[in-house]
């Protein structure tokens, strides 16, 4: 409770970011709920995958609106090659582009259909194809009539592509395949007397005045589109920044309304003024799905403890009581200064099963959120430091934590040092013991569990390690890497889509943070920090612009891979 000095344990049910601890049946076998995704456009520097797919959908609607004028201009082409009674030279030539420009056509329509199949490489084939017909034209029927200004079409559909390679090509194509058509022509190495539009006695001085103005046409029509393209980029800039706010503010809200929804109510519990054992119990602390917590005092030592008790409504639950007892037997073998100390645990007269943990005087880190936005580097260089030291001495111990959110991260003041507690191992996992309680289910909480903790895998120390790395996101950026409006939905962005980018988010995260960020936060675990201390020690090394380059060069190279902001699919 912010201000509260005397704040303890939090129930790990308790929601702030991250919402209830849940059971979710495993994703692996379920549908693809989210729409089917083009693929992304080259060459732009939109930083969130929806505009980049705006963009790409759009391109593709250009497409084959271009094509489906392209078939009658095609059948028209090759209707008119017959309509003069004199046989010209090249009018075989100019059928077969034509011909096979709109057979190509024909076929690009009927494959394109389905817009999940556009391509922009075939779609850049056909473009040459109708580069080659515009130039054979030009010399059928005359090399300086107006069949030239066709290509403007093309190189202003082009030249608003997102990818310049295509809009360069096709431009340099046309107005250089032109050029040299038409200096061809003046130099009288093209008979111009044998066209459609015949020269017999040509103006050589106007010939060049009128291949420079068709140049200089062509040129204009390109810089045209391609400021178009610019300004249409910018105004989507525009709208990411604030489609960015937009998101922030809805993921602090999601964060709010998580809070109202499990409010503590009264300080008054059903053990509060009651003698346990040895323990006289005071005031409830907490309250959760699983159990409330008091503060108590234990009766022949005068220490001051906190006693957690299993809610009656789950006590008949065996799933819940061995993952009640757990939480005491795992944290009890753990030696770390930076794991809540379990003292005892026993059962109450009327049979309620309690454990007695120490009682911790501060502040845990979803309230500590909610007071500042977001923190320093500084800060959370300390948390991950600290945390990481729990998370090695549980991985020494063969123990995976699995539920690692802000909830259950406690930082109490020791004398002039902070000290930040890892709390709840209630739903850990223990090496080489599989429980038949949790398998085919998802444990732990959907905005900080690892991509195979979400689909129902089995987990490892680099689970944690990316729970870890979600906090780190959520502290560095002030928004969660992960949220939706429900349970599912928050999952399904886990396993398939990426964060914003954090430099986005807040201007702290440098480029080297950025990348130590992408690499705790890998779908695949196998290109994930093997250790949260070597991720602490990444982050460190990261905040003095000392990462190593070997990390740097993986961690661009997952980012070239799995841009910031986009969705992965179904890949694994």
């Amino acid at each position: 409770m912010p201000g509260d000095s005397d704040a303890t344990v939090r129930e790990s049910s308790r929601a702030g970011d991250a919402g209830p601890t849940v059971a979710l049946t495993p994703m692996g076998s379920a549908s693809r709920t989210a729409p089917d995704l083009l693929p992304p456009t080259t060459g732009g520097s939109l930083r969130t995958a929806e505009a980049t797919l705006i963009l790409a959908r759009e391109e593709a609607s250009r497409t084959r609106a271009l094509m489906r004028l392209v078939v009658p201009l095609s059948l028209a082409a090759l209707v008119a090659l017959f309509v003069p009674e004199t046989a010209l030279p090249l009018r075989g030539v100019v059928a077969a582009a034509f011909g096979s420009t709109l057979l190509l056509t024909l076929g690009l329509l009927y494959w394109f259909r389905d817009a999940r199949r556009y391509d922009a490489r075939l779609a850049l084939v056909h473009a040459l194809f109708c580069v080659a017909s515009i130039l054979a034209a030009c010399l059928y029927v005359g090399i300086f009539s107006p069949t030239i200004m066709g290509a403007c079409v093309g190189i202003y559909y082009f030249g608003l592509s997102d990818s310049k390679f295509s809009a360069w090509l096709i431009f340099l194509s046309l107005a250089g395949g032109y050029a040299l058509l038409s200096i061809a022509g003046i130099a009288g190495w093209l008979p111009l007397e044998r066209a459609v539009v015949a020269l017999h006695d040509p103006d050589v001085r106007g010939l060049v005045a009128l291949a420079v103005s068709s140049e200089l046409l062509l040129v204009l029509t390109f810089v045209m589109a391609r400021k178009s393209r610019q300004a249409t980029r910018e105004a989507f800039e525009r709208l990411e920044q604030a489609a960015l706010q937009i998101r922030q503010r809805e993921a602090l809200l999601d964060e709010a309304r998580a809070d109202l929804d499990v409010a503590r109510a009264a300080n008054v519990g059903r053990f509060t003024d009651k003698t346990v054992g040895d323990f006289a119990v005071g005031e409830i602390l907490g309250r959760g799905a699983m159990g409330e917590v008091y503060r108590a005092e234990q009766l022949s030592t005068r220490r001051p403890v906190a006693l957690k008790f299993l809610n009656p409504a789950v006590v008949g639950d065996a799933e819940m009581m061995e993952r009640f007892f757990r939480e005491a037997k795992v944290a009890g073998t753990l030696r770390s200064p930076h794991v809540v100390e379990i003292f005892a645990f026993g059962r109450a007269d009327d049979g309620s099963p309690f454990i007695v943990m120490e009682l911790l005087r501060g502040i845990d880190l979803a309230d500590r959120l909610r007071e500042a936005k977001r923190l320093d580097v500084s800060e959370v260089l300390e948390l991950v430091t600290q945390v990481a030291e729990a998370l090695g001495a549980a991985d020494r111990a063969g123990v995976v934590h699995r539920d690692i959110k802000p909830q259950n991260l406690f930082r109490i003041e020791d004398g002039q040092r902070r000290v930040w507690k890892v709390l709840d191992f209630g739903v850990s996992k223990v090496r080489e013991v599989t429980s038949h309680l949790t398998q085919g289910a998802i444990i732990g909480t959907p905005s900080y569990m690892s991509p195979e903790q979400a689909r129902g895998l089995d987990v490892d120390h680099r689970s944690d390690v990316f729970s870890l790395g979600v906090i780190a996101y959520r502290c560095l950026t002030g928004r969660p890497a992960f949220t939706a409006p429900d349970s599912v939905l928050t999952v399904y962005n886990v396993v398939h889509v990426q964060p914003a980018r954090p430099s986005d988010l807040a201007p702290q995260v440098g480029p080297d943070l950025e990348r130590v960020l992408a690499l705790v936060l890998a779908k695949d675990r196998t290109r994930r920090f093997s250790s949260a201390t070597m991720f602490a020690a990444a982050l460190s090394d990261a905040a003095r612009d000392r990462l190593d380059a070997r990390l740097k060069s993986d961690a661009d190279a997952l980012i070239e891979s799995e841009p910031w902001g986009s969705e992965l699919g179904l890949r694994r």
